[in-house]
């Protein structure tokens, strides 16, 4: 029997006696795997006016079973009528305009349709909208981080990705000593875009310490496509050094301040972003290929490495720009597998996610081994000589290299992440330890890491241990803030720009629901 959601949006805004009560409008995303399926949801308040509070009711034709949820309270996944309501205050109040988004996931029966999401109490209230993906594997091509949006006008697209510790913070956005907007932040991150035609320097304010524990940290904010990293700038008043604005390149606002990312000038590019989307140009170092001919085309290719027949599969995009400095992902198959598995996976489902950013490769193990024993370095050696064939033929960003993969390839990727830190700006391994031999470069390494608590196959505790490694390296504290999508979690007081995400899971020698998603915008984060 399939599973038919049907959404029936109940939502209800205090308004003042003197305002029309909102119109509501709801827009989900739902991915499919195997047995398991996510649903993002989100929330617009239409207007007129504001609400303070909303309630969601998911209808089903047998029991939600739902398994976990997140930036939301449930009233129980078992159920075929759950409900869901706002689960702060931060995306509760919705001013015209803004919007929430939660997320849950759960099981089905092998079989899957599209939910219907209808606003306002009814079909007949709001709007509704909706779009899916399916996936044979574990990998999921939605994010669940949750988002607010606004537009005071102008070309400028600003997008601000932050949180608080206590979920009572707010922070503003001014250009040129304007105010443009200003945002409730929860204890998860979350975006927050704008568009403007001011012009002048873009600051994210933080005005509600009140000599309490609140404390904001800004991840970066993306202007016009182009990422800012906040630790990268070194104006910042609200930085704490035993005392407030005794310190700067940092991502943390621990006293009422601002960070300062520069300059925008006035009309800007009519482009909107995202921190989960990549933009067109990455804006980074481009190799000496940038502005040739390409030397490659997509498809399968060989090298002689060290006397071995080595074979890729690389994928341009194709609408490959010769002066674009494009994103390199290295996606590395498990134990066993091959090169077409992972591209016929469409590189770990990283590659929709991308919008034609990023050139992804997926490498092929040696004649005779299972996967990445690199034995005598010979591994580590493919991968150097894969890198200078594509500098040399193609235009790639020197400082947007990246690494994932799952099993034997999360190995892999623990293994280029201390080997070539020098060249990679981040890793993402699912299910890996460190059993794939390397020359540690003693440099700290950014790494998303993914395991099942319940891998009979790659024991949880070897995950731990590779992720405690990465920690010493990047000098983390052991302190942890919640961050999307739950239950990862991201380790506080990093080398700046080498931040570490743990995302522990239930469930076995897989790839969790979330790792396409969070993958990408991990990456993207650089």
């Amino acid at each position: 029997m399939k599973i038919l959601l049907r959404f029936i949006l109940l939502l209800s805004g205090v308004l003042s006696t003197a305002q029309a009560f909102a119109s509501y409008s709801c827009s989900v995303v739902s991915n499919v795997w195997g047995s398991g399926y996510q649903l993002d949801v989100t929330v617009t308040n239409d207007g007129p006016g504001s609400i303070d509070g909303w309630t969601v009711q998911l209808t089903f034709d047998e029991p939600a079973n739902v398994t976990s949820s997140w930036n939301v309270v449930d009233s129980g996944g078992d159920t075929a009528t759950p409900s869901f309501s706002n689960c702060c205050d931060w995306n509760g109040n919705l001013a015209e305009g803004q919007s929430a988004t939660f997320g849950l996931q759960g099981t089905h029966d092998g079989s899957f349709e599209l939910p219907v999401c209808i606003g306002n109490g009814g079909p007949d209230g709001g709007s509704s909208s909706s779009s899916s993906s399916s996936s044979s594997g574990s990998s999921s091509s939605s994010s669940s981080s949750s988002s607010n949006s606004s537009s005071s006008g102008g070309g400028n697209n600003i997008s601000v990705r932050a949180l608080g510790t206590t979920g009572s913070e707010s922070i503003t956005l001014s250009v040129g000593g304007t105010d443009v907007q200003s945002w409730m932040l929860g204890t998860g991150f979350m975006d927050f875009s704008v568009n403007t035609s001011l012009s002048g320097d873009i600051l994210v304010e933080f005005t509600n310490d009140n000599d309490d524990d609140a404390d904001v940290q800004v991840d970066y904010i993306v202007v016009n496509g182009v990422v800012r990293e906040a630790e990268d700038q070194s104006e910042n008043t609200g930085a704490w050094d035993g005392e407030c604005g005794g310190g700067s390149n940092t991502e943390w606002l621990h006293c009422n301040g601002y960070i300062n990312f520069g300059s925008v000038s006035g009309g800007g590019s009519s482009s909107s972003s995202s921190s989960s989307g990549g933009s067109s140009s990455s804006g980074g170092s481009g190799s000496a290929g940038c502005g040739l001919a390409p030397g490659l085309n997509s498809g399968r290719h060989s090298l002689n490495v060290g006397g071995l027949n080595r074979e890729y599969i690389i994928d341009i995009p194709v609408s490959y720009d010769v002066n674009n400095p494009y994103r390199l992902v290295f996606a590395w198959h498990w134990r066993g597998g091959s090169a077409d598995n992972v591209a016929n996976d469409s590189y770990y489902n990283l590659k929709g996610l991308s919008n034609n950013t990023a050139i992804f490769v997926a490498p092929n193990r040696a004649d005779g081994t299972d996967g990445w024993t690199n034995t005598n370095g010979r591994d580590m050696d493919f991968l150097r000589a894969m890198l200078d064939q594509f500098n040399n033929s193609l235009c790639i960003d020197q400082e947007r290299i990246f690494s994932a993969g799952w099993s034997y390839g999360g190995m892999m990727s623990f293994a280029v992440g201390r080997e070539m830190a020098a060249t990679f700006r981040a890793i993402a391994p699912a299910s890996g330890a460190l059993w794939t031999p390397y020359n540690d470069s003693g440099l700290p390494m950014a790494a998303w890491i993914t395991h099942g608590t319940s891998d009979s196959v790659v024991g949880f505790g070897s995950g731990e241990e590779a992720r405690d490694l990465y920690l010493s390296a990047n000098n983390c504290s052991n302190t942890t803030v919640p961050t999307n999508p739950s239950p990862c979690v991201e380790y506080q007081n990093c080398d700046a720009g080498h931040p570490v995400v743990w995302c522990p899971f239930n469930g076995g020698h897989t790839t969790p629901s979330f790792y396409s998603s969070a993958v990408w915008d991990f990456f993207s984060r650089f």
